[in-house]
């Protein structure tokens, strides 16, 4: 399994990160918005509460191993962290290829579901509890969770949306 720092440094990552923008900020985005192996803790995941993203494959609940890195991202203008363990059974999409190969199957098998549900069904079918990606122009690493059976809430903070749904994650259409 690679690891953050690893997958940073794929030829398709440096591809994405230089279209981003000049050197300082990708200098920057590296140093302060890129998930760090480092700061990782076993089997604790993190939620940034702050509303950007949250809709790329489904419904379901967004996570990182990083808070440092997931608060600078998507909690930039406001937010806190909600903090869950466990130890949900993730399909491993990191590699750019694998993931996109995921998806074309997914809207293949669930061709009548709605936005980016096809992900969710095909990996609750292939029973998986989530999906482990890599986007680098988030926070790289990060995790989506459709059985949220397989984690417990440690701390929950104060500010969420209203659109909450059940096992206390958000789902936005």
């Amino acid at each position: 399994m690679l690891t953050a720092e690893e997958l940073l440094q794929l030829p398709k990552t440096l591809s994405l990160l230089d279209n981003y923008g000049d050197e300082y900020l990708i200098k920057h985005k590296i140093k302060y918005d890129l998930a760090q192996t480092k700061n990782y803790k076993p089997n604790t995941y993190y939620h940034a509460t702050g509303g950007t993203g949250e809709i790329g494959i489904g419904c379901g609940l967004y996570l990182g191993k990083d808070k440092r890195a997931l608060s600078n991202f998507y909690n930039c203008e406001g937010g806190e962290i909600d903090i869950y363990e466990g130890n949900p059974l993730f399909i491993d999409l990191v590699l750019f290829d694998d993931f996109d190969n995921f998806e074309e199957e997914a809207k293949q098998k669930f061709l009548n579901c709605k936005f980016s549900e096809h992900f969710k069904m095909l990996t609750l079918s292939k029973r998986y509890d989530g999906i482990r990606y890599y986007d680098p122009i988030t926070t790289g690493e990060e995790f989506v969770v459709y059985n949220c059976e397989k984690l417990k809430l440690i701390k929950k903070s104060n500010h969420h949306f209203k659109n909450e749904v059940q096992h206390e994650w958000k789902c936005y259409e």
